[in-house]
């Protein structure tokens, strides 16, 4: 006995034989996969599915070791000078003229700048150790402290007390300091800029 279907039944029928569409077809690729994952058919069940591989660790730039190298050698050079000049000061006072009164604005503008030779030891050589371990305040520091010491190596210069010499080198190697503190490779670490976006 032949049945005769209804519309109905039909629709149904043709409706059940239509494949299912793709749920994921058409949707964003996740752009940090690596390409062979993406696109990839589902693995079967015996096989373990892939990893996306997580974040490399980022090793210490080339640029950032020797900023906080510089920044160390300066600090200890610049401590050293302040120590030198309070030294000389108070041999003075104890081994000098009985009579020191005209050499008393000397003596104070020593002991100032000798105290400024240490907070810039401080700021560089801190500085250069926070540096090191990939803190922005790091940067920060030997940044007062580059410019700092520039402008206080203009000042012998243009004071003729030091020989040339002297506050020339420090000068070069607070710029080289400087120069190397703020290189793509050291923003990028330390985080300042967000990492590229992709297209």
């Amino acid at each position: 006995m032949s049945r005769t279907r209804t519309a109905q039944q039909r629709d149904a029928h043709e409706l059940a034989r239509t494949p299912v569409a793709d749920p994921y077809r058409g949707a964003l690729a996740d752009p940090y996969l690596p390409s062979s994952v993406v696109g990839t058919s589902p693995p079967a069940a015996d096989e373990p599915a892939p990893v996306a591989p997580g974040p490399t660790p980022r090793g210490t730039p080339a640029s950032a070791t020797l900023a906080g190298i510089l920044g160390i050698a300066l600090g200890l050079t610049l401590g050293l000078f302040g120590l030198l000049l309070l030294t000389i000061v108070s041999l003075q006072n104890d081994y000098g003229a009985p009579d020191r009164s005209f050499y008393r604005g000397t003596d104070s503008g020593y002991v100032v700048l000798g105290l400024v030779d240490f907070l810039l030891a401080g700021c560089c050589g801190i500085g250069g150790i926070v540096l090191l371990t990939g803190r922005l305040s790091g940067r920060i520091a030997l940044t007062t402290g580059g410019w700092a010491t520039i402008l206080l190596a203009a000042f012998w210069l243009v004071d003729g007390s030091v020989r040339v010499l002297v506050p020339i080198v420090l000068a070069i190697a607070a710029a080289t300091m400087l120069f190397f503190a703020y290189q793509r490779a050291v923003t990028d670490w330390l985080g300042v800029l967000p990492p590229p976006q992709p297209e």
